[in-house]
C-alpha cells in the first residue's frame, strides 16, 4: 500500500515538474524567436518563466532529497561505522524540521504577501509565495514514504550486498 502511494505520489511530482518545464521552456523560446526575428518582445513571458522555476526548484527539491542529489556532508557519519545510523537518525530528524518550520513560515509569508500583486500580470503573489510551503511539505511527504518504504530498504541492503 505504501509503495503504491509512494510509487503515485512521485510519479505525479515528476509530471508537474516536467509540464511546467515544458510550458516556460515553450514560452522562453517564443520570447527569444520574437525577440530576435520579429523585433518584438513578450514582457509577461519573463515573469511567468521566473514564477515557474521557482515553483519547479521548490516541488522538485523534494525529489530530489529522494534521491540524495542534495549536498551532503558525510564527515560525521564517515568517521565512525557504530555511530552512523545514530547520525543517519539526526540529520533525518533537523531535516524534517527545517522542512516543517520552511512550510509554517512560508504560509504565513505567503499570507501576509496576500495584497501584493506581479508587476507585469498582476497576478497575486502569494500564489507564486506558496511555492515555499507547498514544497517543504512535498520535501516531508517525501522523506516520510522513503523511511516507511521498505522495499527501498531492501533494494539497498541488496546493493550494499553485492
Amino acid at each position: 500500500m505504501v509503495a503504491s502511494i509512494d510509487r503515485t505520489i512521485i510519479r505525479i511530482n515528476g509530471w508537474v515538474i516536467g509540464i511546467m518545464l515544458m510550458v516556460m521552456l515553450a514560452l522562453v523560446c517564443t520570447n527569444v524567436v520574437g525577440r530576435y526575428f520579429f523585433l518584438y518582445s513578450f514582457g509577461w513571458i519573463e515573469e511567468v518563466s521566473r514564477y515557474l522555476m521557482i515553483w519547479i526548484v521548490f516541488l522538485g527539491a523534494g525529489l530530489a532529497l529522494r534521491e540524495g542529489m542534495h549536498v551532503a556532508v558525510t564527515l560525521f557519519a564517515d568517521l565512525s561505522m557504530e555511530l552512523k545510523p545514530a547520525f543517519k537518525w539526526a540529520a533525518w530528524i533537523l531535516t524534517f524540521l527545517f522542512f516543517a518550520a520552511l512550510a509554517w513560515y512560508g504560509y504565513k509569508y505567503a499570507m501576509f504577501a496576500a495584497r501584493q500583486r506581479s508587476t507585469m500580470l498582476q497576478l497575486p503573489m502569494w500564489t507564486i509565495y506558496l511555492a515555499v510551503p507547498i514544497g517543504s511539505v512535498m520535501c516531508i511527504v517525501h522523506m516520510v514514504l522513503d523511511l516507511l518504504n521498505p522495499k527501498k530498504d531492501a533494494e539497498e541492503a541488496v546493493e550494499v550486498a553485492e
